[in-house]
């Protein structure tokens, strides 16, 4: 018992730090460097499923949404992920990742950010991951279609590991994300994420995307989610892939 409650104690510590780091950043706002056009929230829900009875019974749904705003020097953006899938009475998928990350403009170019990131899904090998990290940030614009962003920051990941108990670490991450508007109806995008731990149970993710507009606020989204974990419980994959299909709303 003493040894839980010192893991408990490690991480609310880390994230009071992390948490009077991000107050103290958020001081330092003072007027914006520049009036913006766009509204000060938007976002997009999407959805998709499907179901069959019969000799085949299966049901899956999943659903990614977003929610981002923007007020003078500061931005906020929210992720929702969660995709589940059952066959035959047997679920094959129940992932659920949920994401947010503040950023501090110093220029239309150049940001500070806090990024928290969630997943769970046992089908990866782990109850729960749970990372919190403090970097720097870029933005280019290769083209005027084109927009890429590069991430580096440092911080903590708490993770449960199936078979395990949880566990406090030091972590990096990198992160980067490319976007082609190929025309005003369809656009590109490639992100790609790596968390490297102090126990080198590192994570690297890719998430390839495909939209298009239908009518209005209505697109279509198609995406294809590869996620690798260098340490894996036995009879777990290290590489899980996933495949999704999604009527979007934007908003």
């Amino acid at each position: 018992m003493p040894l839980v409650r010192s893991k408990i104690y490690g991480s609310n510590r880390y994230r009071l730090r992390a948490g009077l780091l991000f107050l103290f950043l958020s001081g330092l706002a003072g007027p914006a460097w520049a009036k913006v056009g766009k509204p000060a929230w938007s976002g997009n829900i999407g959805l998709g499923a499907s179901s069959s009875t019969g000799t085949s019974q299966s049901l899956s749904a999943n659903t990614q949404d977003a929610l981002h705003w923007h007020g003078g020097q500061w931005e906020d953006s929210a992720h929702l992920d969660y995709n589940y899938a059952q066959s035959q009475g047997i679920v094959d998928a129940d992932r659920l990742v949920l994401q947010n990350q503040a950023r501090y403009l110093f220029t239309p170019a150049e940001y500070a950010f806090g990024n928290l990131r969630y997943d769970r899904n046992h089908f990866d090998g782990y109850y729960y991951r749970m990372d919190e990290t403090l970097g720097y940030g870029r933005r280019w614009h290769p083209h005027r279609d084109m927009r890429l962003d590069l991430e580096a920051g440092a911080g903590a990941r708490e993770a449960h590991r199936i078979g395990s108990r949880s566990h406090l670490r030091p972590i990096l991450r990198l992160h980067g994300r490319y976007q082609w508007n190929l025309d005003r109806h369809a656009a590109f995008s490639q992100s790609v994420d790596a968390i490297l731990a102090s126990n080198g149970a590192n994570t690297y993710e890719s998430v390839t995307a495909l939209r298009s507009q239908v009518y209005g606020p209505l697109a279509m989204k198609l995406s294809y989610t590869a996620t690798y974990n260098t340490q894996a419980p036995i009879s777990y994959q290290k590489l899980n892939t996933l495949a999704a299909v999604n009527l979007v709303y934007n908003f």
